[in-house]
């Protein structure tokens, strides 16, 4: 293939992902208005460039890496590896991998998971279509669609560029279940994958086009998932979310915060909806990248998930190099992203180049870098909750002198 605009639009899909996976922590778990209060605008000029935007220094924000994603594209992450190391996508090896990763974390990068879901914590090992529909079924009471699997679709959409769009489809539902079996996570994934393909492709140029082809994933998706799930994709639901023009309709802060769908919410519809109202403001030039992301963002909520998922689509329709520099060339662990993301390409046939997998030790799955004992585990462990420990203090003291100018 090795067509210049397709590589920076897959480019553009990776580092749009986490781009904003990035910018979203800084507003994880936040109302609209506790954003607003504590980055003092409903628009405020994130940077990662140093000097970065500093992350407002409480309990949850004290535990990342500033200028740098979440967990949300080391999941991702782990799908890339396990691709290049075995030259084709694996559910089975994948699954394996994000076993390893909740007990030793990102060994790659030396990097610690913060925000885990306990879906992903909890699925099953030993992975097939019938394991992962049992859990589902039976662990979760069919309750459970966190928005899990659609975090990590950005490199599933990259490397199903030279196949079909139905096998797209077919690919991100699959890899989906290792983790989430819902029909509305498979719906989704199907949309997002699809939708990468097809922009980098170029073949996406108005709002009709965006809207066909998740017509066309939601009639793939009933013609292939058992009949007795197709009632939980509840039509109303979907088309509410996924059509908005409006993105205070989606509520994107509530109790239900990390799941696509809940019974009396519908987040993981949410989080595709909001990502969706992204892409089609990006693409009718009612809004840039970054402000798109920047009001996205400041709604709170699910913030780095929903950054992530818009962020993957509005990259694959602008390309690597329109994607913001104060956010793009300050982004921490970019070159080594970068690298992987090249390989990727190399690896799934849509750029020219060599690339040696078994010569990665990157790719391994301690990363090249051994295991950590328990001992080291715990060190690390204590020196997080130290950090949080001294971020609550810090608020409770800005607390107390709030009160005391109150009463004055």
């Amino acid at each position: 293939m090795n067509n210049p605009k397709v590589l920076d639009r897959a480019e553009g899909a990776m580092f749009g992902s986490a781009l904003g996976d990035a910018i979203g922590i800084y507003t994880e778990f936040m109302t609209a208005k506790e954003a607003v209060e504590v980055y003092g605008s409903s628009s405020p000029e994130f940077t990662l460039v140093p000097p970065e935007t500093p992350y407002h220094n409480d309990s949850h924000r004290c535990r990342f890496e500033s200028r740098a994603w979440t967990d949300d594209t080391d999941h991702a992450i782990l799908i890339v590896l396990s691709y290049l190391r075995l030259r084709k996508l694996s559910p089975t090896d994948f699954a394996v991998r994000l076993h390893s990763w909740c007990a030793q974390r990102l060994r790659v990068l030396d990097r610690l998971p913060m925000g885990l879901g306990s879906t992903s914590q909890e699925s099953p090992l030993d992975f097939t279509l019938s394991t992962a529909y049992y859990y589902w079924d039976e662990n979760c009471q069919r309750l459970a669609a966190a928005n899990g699997s659609l975090m990590r679709t950005t490199p599933i959409g990259v490397i199903c560029i030279p196949k079909t769009e139905e096998q797209t489809f077919k690919t991100a539902i699959i890899m989906g279940y290792v983790t989430h079996a819902d029909p509305r996570c498979a719906l989704s994934v199907a949309i997002v994958a699809g939708l990468i393909r097809a922009l980098c492709l170029d073949e996406i140029s108005d709002v009709t086009q965006i809207r066909d082809l998740i017509e066309r994933a939601w009639g793939y998706v009933q013609r292939t998932l058992p009949e007795d799930q197709l009632a939980l994709l509840e039509r109303d639901e979907f088309e509410k979310h996924a059509y908005t023009d409006d993105l205070d309709s989606l509520v994107l802060c509530d109790r239900s915060m990390g799941y696509v769908y809940t019974k009396h919410y519908h987040n993981v519809y949410k989080c595709l909806g909001s990502s969706l109202w992204c892409l089609r403001r990006l693409l009718t030039r009612q809004d840039t990248f970054c402000s798109a992301m920047t009001t996205l963002v400041m709604y709170g909520g699910d913030a780095d998930t929903n950054g992530a998922v818009a962020g993957a689509l509005m990259g694959a329709l602008c390309g690597y190099e329109c994607l913001p520099k104060e956010w793009r060339d300050g982004m921490r662990h970019a070159d080594w992203y970068r690298e992987k993301g090249r390989a990727l390409c190399v690896v799934a046939g849509i750029s020219e180049g060599v690339y040696d997998s078994e010569s990665d030790q990157d790719t391994l799955i301690d990363g090249g870098k051994g295991v950590l004992t328990e001992e080291e585990m715990k060190k690390r462990e204590m020196r997080v909750i130290e950090k949080m420990s001294l971020a609550e203090k810090e608020l409770r003291e800005v607390a107390e002198v709030k009160r005391g100018k109150e009463t004055r």
